[in-house]
Formats: structure tokens, C-alpha cells, sequence
């Protein structure tokens, strides 16, 4: 029997993917697709023969509740010839044979293994956690009888610390004011500095100007002085 991937069926169906994963979920009841031991989907030709159907109902706009209908009256007809059969003029009824291949039974069987997996599971995790339980009212029963005495510890330390803390606030204060004092102290030493600098450049200039008016003075005196001889020599 030719099998096919998940591209390769909706390829040949002619629709994404994610439809024929939909289709799946919404028809699970009347579809089951096998599976590799990977997880990977397997598709036959008949797979691909329903899908073909309802893609077609769809397009003739067949509600989901009417294609449910199809699919189980599809069902019921493939069953009808296969519940009974007639031998040397006897019907004897036999069981109703599964509606999928070898990997429909493969996936039956590990389903069946997988509920009686996580059955043992779910015995042993209840017995670890009765287990934990035990341990833990154990635990606190141990934690209550000695609250009393680590209550009392937990206060004097938090006592020693908040003495301690406060200690060395009172410490860091009193250095942050120092340090203020300190600053405030150079401010006004280097204030006083700057204007005493500031008279003395004052003082400098006032007396460069005056020796320059005076160096002008006799300048000009001294010349007044070479004119009138000049004058006197003609």
C-alpha cells in the first residue's frame, strides 16, 4: 500500500496542510491517521479518497454536521459486509473488524500501554507525595516546636542591628556635617582670597596708569623744552 507524507497528501488533495490537520481534529471520530514511531503522519489512498470527499462537500457548502452524517453513513456501509458471514448455511456473527490498517492497531496498542503507563505513574507520584507531605508536617511540627526560641533570636538580632544601624547613622551625620563646616570654611577663606587678589590688581593697575600719565607728562615736557631752543637758535 503507497503511503504518503503530510505535504505529499495535501499536495495530491490539493489543499494546505494546516487543512488536512484541521480535518483531522474537526472528524476525529471518523478519522484516525497512523503514525511512524517519530510522530510522523502516514497517509494511503483511501485517507486521501475521504479527504477528497470532504474537501468536495465543503464546496458544495455542507455544513460540519452534515458531513459528520456522510462520514457515518459511509461508515455504516463498509461495516454492513463485514459483520457477518455465512458458512456451510450458518451465519455466525463475528467481531466487527477495525475500519483502519495495521498502524490504526499499532496506535490502539500504544495508546492502551501509554494509559496503563501513566496509571503507574500516577500511583507512584500520589505515594511520593504522601511521602513529601509526611515529611513536610514533620518538618513543620519541628519548625513550631522551636519558633519560639528562633522568634526570640530573630528579635535580638534585629535589635543589635537597628542599634548598630542607628549608630553608624549618628556617625555618617555628624562626618557629613564636618565635611559641610569644612566646605563652607574654604568657601569663605577662598572668596576672601579672590577679592583681596582683586584689590591688589587694582591697585597695580591704578598705579601703572598713574606712572604712565607721569611718563607722558615729562615726555611732553621735554619736548616743549627742545621747540623753544630750536627757536631760539634762529
Amino acid at each position: 500500500m503507497k503511503s504518503y507524507t503530510l505535504k505529499e497528501a495535501a499536495k495530491k488533495v490539493k489543499v494546505a496542510p494546516r487543512i488536512l490537520k484541521e480535518w483531522e481534529k474537526e472528524f476525529a471520530q471518523y478519522i484516525t491517521i497512523p503514525r511512524t514511531k517519530q510522530g510522523a503522519r502516514i497517509y494511503n489512498d483511501a485517507l486521501l479518497e475521504q479527504f477528497a470527499k470532504i474537501k468536495q462537500w465543503f464546496a458544495e457548502e455542507k455544513t460540519k454536521q452534515e458531513i459528520i452524517q456522510y462520514l457515518q453513513a459511509e461508515q455504516q456501509k463498509q461495516n454492513v459486509g463485514l459483520e457477518t458471514t455465512v458458512m456451510e448455511g450458518e451465519v455466525i456473527d463475528i467481531p466487527r473488524p477495525l475500519r483502519h490498517d495495521t498502524y490504526y492497531i499499532a496506535e490502539q496498542v500504544a495508546r492502551t500501554m501509554k494509559e496503563e503507563i501513566v496509571g503507574e505513574l500516577k500511583k507512584e507520584t500520589t505515594e511520593v507525595l504522601e511521602q513529601a507531605m509526611k515529611e513536610m508536617k514533620l518538618y513543620v511540627d519541628e519548625i513550631r516546636e522551636n519558633s519560639v526560641s528562633t522568634k526570640q533570636e530573630i528579635h535580638d538580632s534585629l535589635t543589635q542591628y537597628t542599634k548598630t544601624l542607628q549608630q553608624e547613622t549618628e556617625e555618617i551625620h555628624e562626618h557629613l556635617e564636618n565635611v559641610v563646616t569644612f566646605l563652607q570654611e574654604e568657601k569663605a577663606k577662598r572668596e576672601q582670597e579672590r577679592k583681596l587678589y582683586e584689590e591688589q590688581i587694582m591697585e597695580r593697575e591704578k598705579a601703572f596708569r598713574e606712572l604712565v600719565v607721569s611718563f607722558r607728562q615729562a615726555a611732553a615736557n621735554t619736548d616743549t623744552k627742545r621747540s623753544n631752543k630750536w627757536w631760539k637758535f634762529w
